[in-house]
């Protein structure tokens, strides 16, 4: 049987972690730049505020003094994400991370009774060592255990944090009660087709004739059916599917003009975006750097323009990635115009343990990849970017609006990087 775990409200149980007085308030985390509601605790969504609510409109739902609003600390996120999924992948076989509050593993055992005993302490262990409220559902496909999670989070009866999809009958009652558009997998042009034909609960897609499902969908869509039936039909693969390109961007907090604002944000962009490459243990064999204004402002003229590099020698050490994210910034910078956005991509990547060497290539990369594992090392042992390159030591003006952080803690502090023990 597959389970899925799901921690609740993540964002916000996170900032409660280390604010408790946020316990039993309404609280919101909001987006870049303060733009739209991206997590509610259970008392905001009490309150009626949608998720991706824009914050002006909080006001439409309710009196704005009376919830919390949160600029997002994503680097907490990620970290408190890494320490559940670690914990996770210490108890549980097969472990697949599924995003940042969710992961999909096999169940230990073949008994039901002793898989929930077993998964109700883990649920307990999760929040006693982290502190973040987790639910897990079980059943005998993934789809079926993404709806058991659902209820182990909103069913307020389940007092262990467990639930599991398991004999038919309960099953098929479960089926019934689900809007067809909230079955996982199923978008909203597949909803609306599907309504036409009078399917509109699970539980009558699930049992519609599968020749039929095929021939008007897909084998995809067939075997989400299946699976709501119980079939295995996606099994779990533990081992990370390599990226193709990865790209780090950001909309500035307000429009910039001038060439060193903007280039700082290129550096700081191509630095994290090299930091992924290393972590990945990939190399890059070009990197593409875009520029974009902001179309909204009347009193400014638009821009917009990309320009990608190709690497003499695939690469992810920090100083070949920024030297070419900043000469294609260079081509494309224009002065005269507002920019509003910007980032840094990397494509056509490989393991680093297969470098094509080029035969007119100087660089030493013996040398810089020594270089680059010394200052990962430093950087991972303080918590923080303590070494990095000349051109980004700036007063980051490209930084989002984050205009409702609370005062933290130095615990909180060590996570965001903005300080560090030196005694560690």
């Amino acid at each position: 049987m597959y389970g899925l775990i799901d921690c609740n409200n993540f964002f916000v149980s996170c900032e409660r972690v280390f604010n408790p007085s946020l316990n039993g308030r309404p609280v919101v985390v909001l987006s870049n730049n303060d733009g739209c509601v991206i997590a509610r605790s259970n008392e905001a969504k009490a309150l009626g505020i949608p998720m991706g609510c824009p914050a002006f409109q909080i006001k439409d739902h309710t009196d704005p003094q009376q919830v919390v609003q949160l600029s997002a600390r994503h680097i907490v996120y990620a970290d408190m994400s890494h320490r559940i999924m670690g914990m996770m992948g210490n108890e549980v076989e097969g472990l697949e991370v599924y995003s940042v509050d969710e992961a999909f593993f096999r169940t230990p055992y073949d008994d039901v009774e002793r898989n929930h005993e077993f998964l109700a302490r883990l649920v307990n262990k999760v929040y006693r060592h982290i502190g973040v409220p987790v639910s897990i559902g079980f059943a005998p496909s993934r789809s079926l255990a993404k709806i058991a999670s659902h209820i182990a989070k909103k069913d307020r009866r389940i007092t262990d944090g467990v639930y599991w999809l398991v004999r038919p009958d309960a099953i098929d009652i479960i089926l019934r009660r689900i809007p067809i558009a909230d079955v996982w997998g199923i978008g909203r042009r597949l909803t609306a087709s599907l309504l036409g034909r009078g399917i509109d609960t699970a539980y009558k897609f699930a049992h519609m004739p599968s020749g039929m499902v095929r021939a008007l969908y897909s084998v995809t869509v067939e075997r989400t059916q299946r699976e709501l039936r119980g079939e295995d039909c996606q099994p779990i693969n533990p081992v990370n599917i390599a990226h193709n390109s990865l790209m780090t961007s950001r909309t500035f907090g307000h429009v910039l003009t001038s060439r060193r604002e903007v280039q700082d944000a290129i550096v700081h962009f191509a630095q994290a975006t090299a930091r992924r490459l290393r972590d990945e243990h990939q190399v890059a064999a070009s990197v593409m750097t875009y520029v974009r204004g902001d179309r909204f402002r009347e009193d400014m003229p638009y821009y917009s323009n990309s320009c990608e590099m190709r690497l003499r020698t695939p690469s992810s050490s920090t100083m070949t990635i920024v030297h070419y994210a900043l000469v294609a910034f260079n081509a494309i910078f224009r002065e005269g115009y507002g920019y509003r956005k910007a980032g840094v991509m990397v494509s056509g990547l490989t393991p680093d343990t297969m470098v094509q060497l080029n035969l007119w290539d100087t660089a030493d990369h013996g040398k810089q990849r020594a270089l680059m594992r010394t200052i990962d090392d430093i950087n991972q042992r303080y918590s923080t970017q303590v070494v990095q390159l000349a051109p980004e030591v700036g007063e980051h003006a490209w930084a989002p609006n984050q205009t409702h952080l609370m005062p933290t803690s130095q615990t909180l502090r060590i996570y965001s990087g903005q300080v560090y023990d030196a005694d560690q």
